[in-house]
């Protein structure tokens, strides 16, 4: 069995290589180092969401980076970034929200920088990361050092991988990049080596924690897949079964314990989200292949990029590519030698089931799964199982490598496939191109795109290199059987070429400044608030003022851009999001449709109040009347206008009285335009309802402190009375009143409330607790230890490959017996197998 890294020169050039191909595909980064992966001209088109306004960026400026400039901000003023996390909504979780990353340790980095540019370096360094652990999982599959090199240039320069990072899914990027060192852990604990077993379960854990538990979910039934697919081939024994059982249940039970420090909270926070149920099919199957896709096995621009795609739903989610060099190396896998036959097999299979699986509810395997799979309806893109196709396609090309290395490969008919399938690729582009310039305006719907991406792929010239050269060099490799280590190199060359050339041409790297540069709206804000005593939210159109810019200046917005939401809090705030929205002309031309009107503008004005809304950002052209403006301008172009909104209530006061309700959110929102919010607040019961005598009147409450966990608070008060602050009330928050423990309720539906039986002066601190996380960091630091002493354990006493999981299997060779583990690599051909000396069955 080769060793992992030899001793080679040409063993220390390949990360240099490597990382080279890696630097060219990021080209445009390296030339901008501060700058954002994102388009700061075009946005990106998304024909699945029609009618939702298409904003300039992508997710890292909507999404991710907002999230990166908070936590680094809180890590800078408190040290540590806050378990609650209050922009959006009234406040949620940030430890139990699975997007949040706070326990990902490579997270840290960014923080601590500061930088806007560190997430997209970080993600430059993770797709490094994933292509060196391809190229160990290769060297551990018994490949040459050349193959091991285009596997992971293919995995870390893949065309899906670098359209998910350019629309700034970043987390998604970073779990996918921990599945080689996961496959490679898998491989170790099959052959015995319990040392480099260990990454199974390490792998397994980074990729949850990297902040997109669908990567995972994925990886983890691939992973499961293949364990009983395992113990199902060893059933000749019950104890080999047994044992192999164990070999896997032990790293995989492990992994969930690393990740018990994140996963319990989400589990106790996940009965109050937004999406506590499942998805419907119709939401979680809107983005997979279809047919059209076929057109970027030639090339990843046949159907365009983010801002030109003419496929069904956007460039990025869908994209069936690994490129034109490295599909024809996988076709030629095949024909690789016959110590690769089984992993090849198995890799193949991968391959067309995560393919088929992206094909949606059309192919069926994922409708299926759908139903009968527990957690597969938490997710709603299918064809993110294209990151572990990606790997498989990868794996299957540094194959091909061997197979044309190997000089028996074109005595057959596999000899001609390479160079038919090229000519068949440029008759079929060409006589698109010319079809649709000869009939271009006559053709519509699915034909007019067909031809349009043909016309794409006959006038890129990526392609034609692609195509033309590697042609020229399988031709060589097969008139020349003596020139194939030239041929392979050649091949190699021209993958990496191709990949790092589509990297380039892919996407845009953008300066800061265009998303982080002057803010006149901030400005303006700042200016006005300066009569607003204590924290105040605002709201603002996304297309105007973007969570960026208002995260970046400490803006507390209550529209963020993001789907983790309290489903109680969601109940009052969804009224607010056609805010911006005019009224349909149908309802208005209603009989009733004035009224109703009215009564929509009252419930949200009342809503407003009670989220301590104090400003509204608007477009000028959707100046609201009923709110006074403060200020006007222009911020990117577009004129904009700041209202004020006189009778927003503070983030936190006293009131004398409670308006009983059901619990119901509808009669809550009806409720909020009945009663004045200065003299009641909405509660099922009054806390104070023992209390005799006459209740202090409304009066604002002083902040203290604003540290998102714990809140201090003081107020003074001449009668019992409500605390309410307006802000998401959770499980969790625990208050003291003057050093006194005192219950946390819910009011207004969705805000906390605490009495105050007795006058006085007070002082109350609230805390917040994450429900779950101390359970899950006990589970967690029993794990590490665990896994600490598995590091420390030594080798097996049976052997430097062989271990407890591994059945000893025995391999003759003319008069000549050795021992080994069960494994799939790197052993000799001309070796056959004898009957397993431990349970008396011959093994493949």
């Amino acid at each position: 069995m080769r060793p992992i890294l030899a001793r080679r020169p040409s063993d220390y050039i390949a990360p240099v290589v490597l990382a080279l191909a890696c630097l060219t595909c990021w080209g445009r980064l390296v030339i901008q180092p501060g700058g954002l992966i994102a388009d700061a001209n075009r946005p990106g088109i998304d024909l699945a969401r029609k009618h939702d306004s298409q904003l300039i960026g992508n997710d890292l400026t909507r999404l991710f980076l907002p999230r990166q400039v908070m936590v680094a901000r809180q890590v800078a003023e408190l040290g540590h970034p806050s378990a609650w996390d209050e922009s959006g909504f009234g406040g949620r979780p940030s430890v139990g929200n699975p997007q949040a990353g706070l326990f990902y340790p490579a997270a840290w980095l960014a923080w601590r920088s500061g930088s806007p540019a560190a997430l997209g370096w970080l993600t430059v360094a993770h797709l490094a990361w994933g292509g060196l652990g391809t190229f160990f999982l290769m060297r551990r599959l018994g490949c040459g050092v050349l193959a091991c090199v285009v596997a992971a240039g293919c995995v870390q320069s893949s065309p899906f991988v670098v359209a998910q990072a350019y629309e700034g899914h970043l987390p998604h990027v970073w779990a996918a990049m921990w599945a080689p060192w996961t496959f490679l852990g898998a491989l170790g604990l099959r052959d015995g080596d319990s040392r480099r077993g260990l990454l199974l379960p390490i792998g397994l854990a980074m990729s949850y924690l990297a902040g997109h538990p669908q990567e995972w979910y994925y990886l983890t039934l691939a992973l499961l897949s293949w364990a009983l697919f395992d113990v199902w081939s060893a059933r000749g024994s019950k104890r080999d079964s047994a044992r192999l059982a164990v070999c896997w249940a032990v790293p995989l039970a492990l992994s969930l314990g690393l990740i018990a420090v994140s996963l319990t909270p989400e589990i106790a926070a996940g009965r109050w989200t937004l999406r506590s149920g499942r998805l419907s099919m119709r939401h979680a199957g809107h983005y997979h292949v279809e047919a059209l896709n076929v057109l970027q096995l030639l090339g990843p621009r046949a159907l365009g990029g983010p801002a030109d795609y003419i496929g069904e739903t956007n460039a990025w989610e869908t994209l069936l590519s690994i490129g034109l060099v490295p599909l024809l190396l996988g076709l030629l896998s095949s024909a690789a030698p016959e110590r690769f036959r089984r992993p090849l097999r198995g890799w193949a299979c991968l391959l067309l089931v995560t393919v088929i699986f992206a094909g949606g509810r059309a192919l069926g395997l994922f409708a299926a799964l759908y139903e009968v799979v527990p957690g597969m309806d938490r997710f709603r893109v299918p064809s993110r199982s294209l990151f572990l196709a990606s790997l498989a396609a990868s794996v299957l090309a540094g194959f091909g490598i061997e197979a044309v290395l190997d000089g028996r490969w074109h005595r057959g008919r596999l000899a001609r496939l390479g160079g038919r399938t090229q000519i068949v690729c440029g008759v079929l582009v060409l006589a698109g191109a010319l079809v649709s310039v000869l009939v271009g305006g006559r053709f519509s719907g699915d034909a007019s795109r067909w031809l349009g991406g043909l016309e794409r792929l006959a006038r890129d010239p990526v392609f034609w290199i692609a195509m033309v050269g590697s042609g020229l060099t399988l031709a060589m490799a097969r008139f020349f059987p003596g020139r194939r280590r030239l041929a392979a190199g050649l091949l190699a060359v021209l993958a990496l070429t191709e990949l790092s050339a589509n990297g380039l041409t892919w996407g845009r790297v953008s300066p800061a400044s265009r998303f982080l540069g002057p803010d006149p709206i901030g400005r303006a804000i700042a200016e006005a608030s300066k009569e607003v005593e204590g924290p105040f939210r605002i709201r603002a159109a996304d297309t105007i003022y973007s969570d960026l810019r208002a995260f970046a200046r400490g803006l507390d917005k209550t529209d963020s851009h993001d789907s983790f939401q309290i489903q109680h809090a969601a109940d009052l705030y969804s009224c607010l999001y056609p805010i911006f929205r005019d009224e349909p002309p149908p309802l208005l031309a209603l009989p009733m449709g004035e009224a109703l009107a009215e009564y929509r503008r009252q419930v949200r004005q009342g809503v407003l109040d009670r989220m301590s809304v104090a400003f509204l950002v608007a477009p000028a052209e959707s100046r609201d009347a009923s709110w006074p403006v403060v200020a006007e301008g222009v911020s990117d172009g577009r004129a904009f206008v700041l209202h004020r909104n006189p009778t927003a209530l503070p983030r936190a006061y006293v009131v004398p009285g409670v308006e009983p309700y059901s619990g119901n959110p509808v009669e809550a929102l009806s409720a909020f335009r009945r009663f004045d919010a200065r003299r009641a607040v909405l509660m099922t019961e009054d806390p104070l309802r023992g209390s005799n005598g006459a209740r202090q009147a409304f009066r604002p409450a002083e902040w203290t402190s604003t540290d998102p966990d714990r809140p201090v608070l003081r107020v003074t008060t001449e009668a019992p009375g409500l605390l309410v602050v307006a802000d998401t009330w959770m499980p969790g928050w625990t208050a003291t009143v003057d050093g006194q423990p005192a219950p946390v309720l819910r009011g207004n539906h969705a805000q906390r409330v605490i009495p105050l039986p007795r006058p006085g002066s007070h002082e109350i601190r609230l805390s917040y607790v994450p429900p779950g996380l101390a359970l899950g960091a006990v589970l967690s630091a029993g794990s590490l230890v665990v896994l600490l002493a598995w590091a420390c354990r030594g080798p097996a006493a049976s052997g430097p490959k062989q271990g407890k999981c591994a059945a000893p299997l025995r391999w003759e060779t003319g008069t000549q017996a050795v021992s080994g583990p069960i494994g799939v690599d790197g052993i000799d051909p001309s070796i056959r197998p004898s009957r397993c000396a431990s349970s008396g069955t011959t093994r493949p």
